[in-house]
């Protein structure tokens, strides 16, 4: 039994699998998940929620640009990147109509008052 046979037939199972747009959209989930706890662990309180908006939407605008550009059908069965575009625009729009009018003009670098 050869150690190089079993290494290969792992990485073209590992790569396969990575192409099968379910796992694919996996993946994205759990990197979309990354920055939202990032901004939750690292950011000051006052600008945590315009950030996480800012973020969602960002990340919502790349999944539906990949989407898009990839020409996925949008009623297809199951969870597709349309759909995870639309829960984190969703996640993004909520943040920022919770959040404060001075905390987004804090993220931005501008003073509420003058």
């Amino acid at each position: 039994m050869s150690l190089t046979g079993d290494a290969h037939q792992r990485r073209n199972s590992i790569s396969a699998d990575v192409r099968d747009p379910r796992t694919r959209l996996k993946i994205l989930f759990i990197i979309a998940v990354i920055p939202a706890a990032a901004v939750a662990l690292v950011a000051p309180k006052s600008v945590a929620l315009p950030l996480v908006s800012l973020i969602s939407l960002v990340l919502a605008m790349t999944c539906a640009l990949y989407a898009w550009r990839s020409r996925l059908n949008y009623r297809a069965q199951g969870l597709t990147f349309w759909d995870l575009a639309g829960m984190l625009a969703l996640v993004g729009f909520g943040a920022g109509a919770v959040s404060e009018p001075a905390a987004a003009l804090e993220l931005f670098g501008m003073s509420a008052t003058k």
